[in-house]
């Protein structure tokens, strides 16, 4: 539909009159004019009101007129043409005095679609309804219009008028604290809000200036709180929304993009419809090459998407990142087209460049202490129109790059065996964030799950990686080659991500392909779809949407390599062992601190938390898939099977009993200082996973789905009992980390058997750390590695700081299934019982502490019975 059409509608419902009152109240203004003319009986003719008002003034052409008085007012000049247009209002920092919540050159909030209005008295700004829409000339338009009608957000009294003018002080809006624009609002990267008090003394309009197609305001915001002084300078563009809304390309699961969707009202359907359109570049031929084009010729596309980078940036990066956004023109050739992203540095020689302008495009660098990359980008909300994009560098997302080439690389690789990788090395990893980061603005969401399409030893192969590196796709979260082992490099194994991946070629094709005869987005899809089609059967071109809350599929997960979990994570294992065994050598410094030898230590445990942490989701995992309805797939949810739930179970309970003799060596606690149970709440951790209530109703729903070779509750708690009571169940002594798997266990088969109500607030004594619920200590570490992913590229997805995560496709896996307790008690208590057979049968076994551990166990076995 046309959405302008829809505007004009909503508008006839919002004034009395609709577009003719506007002319209507212009004549009103002349008319009154013209009566005070002749009322006039000086010989001198006076000013008007509105001269007086501009006197002395400095004007600013642009989409809307501007003024500035000699009292530093701002004025606001409407014409009749500015009623029938529509805008955003964007609102960026300029500068900041502190920058904990937000950094210059960040936007806050999305830019938000308005329209003006005007009767006698006043001009109304409104915000204009893009969620709801109608079917253009259905019988239901009239009562759409009369209950979606766009709200007056502000009301502004007319100064003065003069013909078609009308005369308007926008001072207040853009010198004060107001609510639609404050720079107080909660930032997404921190989900914090700064509390202030808005300072009128200090705050003022710094300037203006005026384009064709947009209007630049720059005020300074002054703020008091109790930690001090407050100092904001805040950018506000206003951007004049292209006349024809770009043709929308409506949204598909099975591929990657960013979305927006809206309600269809018609009364050709027995429901209110929804569509969803995705996020991209308004790309299209040139018109004197659109022969060309269709004959299969690259083309340049009629307006490039051309990124400037920071002055800011080191020069010895400069040419990294330049080559990480111009990578993608590689992928746009899929798509028929050349040339299309270009990359520039801030021009020295012109004078009205202004990265803080809404028409540019910036790479900015953000000098603060955050350890991140974003990638956000602004649309047009009628069609999903990419307007600008941008990325967010800031400055110590360098220390993430180093530290996981060296945990993930390190064994392997030489030259990152140091605290200052040489520029050569460095900026291989830069070119990466560079490129990830200018994908999302591009409209390309994550694709979690493309590295799982690669099998494990493939990257060990040097033709292989050479070719595809460690990843279909760059916008995974896939980083370094963790499997790869010593030799392998000298082999021609590359280390890092593909510079483009097969996959981000092939959806960039999809996303911006140009079709013949195509005049609405639903004639489209037959094409679209076939592309998909063509590559339904190879898992290279599979996308895998990301997984919010909790981690439910194991082959679509983050900081992954392969499709073997266990396989690649014992790879990575054997390059961290080596690693730690030297990582004093290769950094030692003299007569220098061990800090920077801690931190590579710790960058290491990290590594190999995430290492666990892929492997846990096996246990009551499953695999989705977004089903069509072409007979090629027979479930939306397949059950992880039982025998690679088991063999997760069992690698994780033996990671749980024997990590402390290579992660924990005598000369690591010697020169950090760290206690030798200092990762005792491993075995806590991977006890919660195992018996988490999310884990236990997910094993039930694939008993109860009717697939094949899928665990039973039973079963699955028989495994538990064989598994982690395995060397008390062999007579062995335990050793410390038995103890600690086997007291977290029996403390949760206590908890959940509720047999002692009162356990359900919390599971007394036996956790390290004060840690009272293995299941906490268990998501505990999720977060924190989840915290450590999400630090580069942060949207909720690489949060983008914007609406795109909330609005785009992800898996919200919040509410996993849950266990009945008529079902789940029985059978956690008959455990418990066997648990407490087995110990009194081991009473007189092993040495004297594994004794007296058993008569503990039994002892408050027994005591949980008599309650």
């Amino acid at each position: 539909m046309k959405y302008k059409t829809l505007i004009l509608w909503v508008a006839l419902a919002t004034l009395c009159s609709g577009v003719h009152a506007e002319s209507d109240i212009f004549k009103k203004w002349r008319k009154k004019k013209n009566k005070n003319k002749t009322e006039q009986t000086d010989s001198i003719k006076p000013k008007d009101k509105f001269d007086k008002a501009i006197d002395k003034a400095t004007p600013y052409e642009g989409t809307i007129k501007t003024w500035i008085t000699p009292k530093n007012e701002l004025l606001f000049e409407i014409h009749k043409d500015n009623l029938d247009k529509l805008y955003l209002l964007a609102n960026r920092v300029s500068s900041i005095s502190e920058s904990s919540n937000f950094t210059a050159g960040e936007m806050i909030g999305d830019p938000f679609m308005f329209r003006l209005s005007a009767d006698t008295a006043n001009v109304y700004m409104h915000t204009v309804q893009s969620f709801e829409r109608v079917k253009p000339g259905d019988p239901i338009e009239s009562s759409f219009k009369k209950n979606f009608s766009d709200p007056i957000m502000k009301t502004f009294k007319i100064k003065a008028s003069r013909k078609d003018t009308l005369l308007i002080d926008m001072t207040s809006f853009f010198v004060s604290n107001e609510k639609c624009i404050t720079p107080l609002q909660q930032s997404v990267r921190t989900r914090a809000t700064k509390p202030a008090s808005f300072d009128s003394s200090a705050s003022m309009l710094l300037g203006v200036k005026g384009f064709e197609k947009n209007v630049e305001i720059t005020s300074r915001l002054n703020y008091t709180s109790e930690s001090g002084a407050y100092t904001v300078n805040m950018r506000r563009s206003i951007v004049e929304l292209p006349k024809e809304p770009m043709k929308m390309r409506l949204q598909d699961n099975r591929v990657g993009f960013f979305s927006t969707f809206y309600y269809y009202y018609t009364s050709d359907k027995d429901k209110i419809p929804t569509k969803e359109f995705v996020h991209r570049w308004r790309v299209e031929p040139k018109e004197e090459d659109l022969e060309k084009y269709f004959n299969g010729e690259l083309v340049e596309p009629k307006k490039q998407i051309v990124f400037y980078v920071d002055s800011a940036f080191p020069a010895k990066w400069r040419k990294a990142v330049k080559d990480g956004i111009e990578d993608w023109n590689k992928a746009f050739e899929t798509a028929g087209f050349k040339n299309v992203v270009v990359a520039k540095d801030y021009p020295t020689d012109d004078p009205t460049f202004d990265p803080d302008d809404i028409r540019y495009n910036c790479v900015r660098y953000m000098t603060n202490n955050v350890a991140n990359a974003a990638g956000p980008s602004y649309i047009d909300p009628r069609s999903g129109e990419i307007l600008v994009g941008e990325v967010m560098w800031y400055h110590n997302v360098i220390s993430l790059v180093h530290n996981w080439r060296f945990a993930q690389t390190g064994a392997v690789d030489p030259r990152v065996r140091k605290l200052v990788f040489d520029d050569d090395v460095m900026s291989e990893s830069l070119r990466y964030v560079a490129s990830h980061e200018i994908g999302h603005t591009l409209g390309l969401e994550h694709n979690m799950g493309a590295s799982y399409a690669f099998p494990v030893d493939s990257l060990r192969s040097s033709s292989f990686t050479q070719k595809y590196g460690t990843t279909p796709s760059i916008m995974d979260y896939a980083r370094n080659n963790y499997v790869a082992q010593p030799g392998d490099l000298e082999k021609g194994v590359r280390m890092v991500p593909p510079l483009i991946g097969v996959y981000d070629k092939y959806a960039i094709n999809w996303g911006y392909r140009v079709f013949k005869d195509t005049p609405t987005p639903e004639s489209e899809y037959k094409y679209l779809n076939a592309m998909i089609e063509e590559k339904k059967d190879d898992p290279m071109y599979q996308f895998g949407a990301q997984q919010l809350f909790l981690t439910e599929d194991p082959t679509d997960q983050t900081e992954d390599l392969g499709n073997d979990h266990i396989k690649a994570s014992n790879y990575g294992i054997k390059n961290l062992q080596y690693i730690i065994a030297n990582v004093e050598e290769w950094l030692k410094k003299e007569n220098t601190t061990y800090n920077d030898i801690h931190e590579m230590y710790m960058a290491c445990v990290s590594q190999y938390m995430r290492y666990l942490t892929h492997v846990m989701p096996y246990l009551g995992g499953v695999e989705f898939t977004d089903l069509v309805q072409d007979g090629s797939q027979k479930y939306d949810t397949r059950y992880i099977t039982k025998d690679k739930q088991k063999k997760a179970m069992v690698w994780l309970v033996d990671q749980a009993l024997n990590c402390r003799k290579w992660l924990l060596p005598e000369s690591i606690m010697r020169i950090n200082g760290m206690e030798s149970s200092a990762f005792d709440n491993f075995q806590y951790s991977i006890v919660g996973k195992i018996l988490s209530p999310a884990t236990m109703g997910m094993i039930y729903e694939g008993e109860r789905s009717g697939q094949e070779n899928i665990y039973t509750l039973d079963s699955y708690f028989n495994d538990v009992y064989q598994v982690i009571f395995a060397n008390t169940i062999n007579g062995k002594s335990l050793t410390q980390e038995d103890m600690n798997l086997q007291s977290a266990a029996v403390a949760a088969l206590m908890k959940y058997s509720n047999l002692d109500p009162s356990m359900n607030k919390g599971l007394g004594g036996g956790a390290p750390g004060g840690l009272a619920d293995p299941e906490a200590a268990w998501k505990e570490m999720v977060a924190k590695v989840t915290k450590q992913s999400n630090q580069f590229c942060n949207v909720t997805s690489c949060k983008h700081e914007h609406l795109d995560a909330e609005t785009s496709y992800a898996r919200h896996n919040m509410t996993p299934a849950k266990l009945s307790a008529g079902v789940g008690r029985p059978v956690i208590t008959s455990t418990l019982k066997k648990v407490q057979n087995l110990y009194k049968s081991r009473l007189g076994s092993g040495d004297a502490r594994t004794r007296a551990f058993y008569d503990y166990q039994v002892t408050i076995i027994n005591m949980l019975y008599k309650k």
